[in-house]
């Protein structure tokens, strides 16, 4: 036995000099006056390691008291600190995974990482009546054309967006000035179909269909191609042609009755000299307009239709040049309205 000052009391106490309290890696404390040792407060030498078996509480003397509490199989715990100066990092899943909740534990998303160069990569399969990716917040309306952004925004960084509807966008890309690539490309293995490029200009290489078959036009070349079937158009408006036909014309196909499809240029309206119009065959041959005959009765009113307007009836009763036209005889004459009357010629 031997005595020994016990800072706790300031009292000289007897102590057994052969044999500490508690077990081996048992803190000493005071318990009531005497040294004892707790199994839920141990100190591991070799490891350097502290061990508690209860709660810490943290108390800076103010009005904050946190406790760090143990996380058993049963229940989870909250660690939190006095003030900002304290971090807790805890880690989750494999590196580069964002971490998220996953019934109260933390937990890796393995769809979703971040790579050592910042970049975000996102693989999620789909599946019915969930996409992968989903913005279902309300879009935002009603400001000016600056404030009301695109509910989806690519932009970046140091462009200024100041052409926004009002009214909303779903989706808006704002390139910088000087940006000459595409603002949207549409792809399938590498090749492109629909293009918008910086100065809105598109490129497609597809036909835009109205309904389920009927195509409502198609590219076709430097041409836009209306009726399309088989790579071939009914309707083609180009910017030039081949021999014969100048820019800008219009040019019809001749489709094979047996199989719908299109053998060759049928006929064209062209521009053939300033303020003059010409049919051809669609190649360098002539072409001819055809005016379905009508009675003298059906005509319409001379008046209505206007001066220079032109038309065949097929019961005239004379052929003489400029005399109006009498229904009930066998004559088929061309007809034209001077503004007031129809007249032959």
């Amino acid at each position: 036995m031997g005595v020994k000052f016990n800072p706790f009391t300031g009292n000289l106490d007897l102590i057994d000099t052969t044999a500490a309290a508690g077990a081996d890696t048992q803190v000493q404390y005071n318990n009531g006056g005497s040294l004892a040792g707790s199994a839920d407060l141990t100190w591991d030498d070799s490891g350097k390691e502290l061990g508690v078996g209860g709660d810490i509480n943290l108390d800076d003397g103010g009005t904050y008291e946190t406790t760090v509490q143990v996380v058993t199989p049963t229940a989870n715990r909250t660690i939190s600190f006095p003030d900002a100066t304290g971090t807790v990092a805890l880690v989750a899943g494999s590196t580069g995974q964002v971490t998220y909740n996953n019934a109260g534990a933390q937990a890796g998303l393995t769809s979703a990482n971040i790579g050592s160069t910042g970049e975000i990569n996102i693989s999620l399969a789909g599946a019915a009546s969930t996409p992968p990716v989903s913005f279902t917040g309300s879009w935002f309306t009603g400001g000016t054309a600056t404030t009301t952004k695109p509910q989806l925004l690519i932009e970046p960084t140091g462009t200024t967006s100041t052409a926004w509807s009002t009214s909303g966008t779903g989706l808006g890309v704002n390139a910088a000035s000087g940006f000459s690539g595409n603002l949207f490309d549409a792809q399938t293995n590498g090749t492109s179909f629909f293009s918008v490029g910086s100065v809105g200009n598109t490129s497609t290489a597809f036909a835009w269909r109205i309904g389920s078959n009927a195509v409502a036009w198609s590219p076709f070349g430097n041409a836009i191609a209306f009726g399309s079937q088989g790579g071939n158009p009914s309707l083609h408006l180009e910017g030039a042609f081949g021999a014969g036909l100048p820019r800008d014309s219009l040019l019809w196909w001749t489709p094979l009755p047996s199989t719908g499809a299109y053998s060759q240029r049928d006929i064209a309206l062209a521009r053939d000299s300033a303020n003059v119009l010409k049919v051809t065959n669609g190649s360098t041959g002539a072409g001819y307009i055809k005016q379905l005959p009508v009675l003298v009765s059906q005509l319409p009113a001379a008046a209505t239709v206007g001066a220079g307007t032109r038309g065949f009836v097929s019961d005239a009763t004379s052929t003489t040049f400029a005399a109006a036209p009498v229904g009930g005889g066998a004559n088929t004459v061309p007809v034209y309205s001077d503004g007031t009357n129809w007249l032959i010629g």
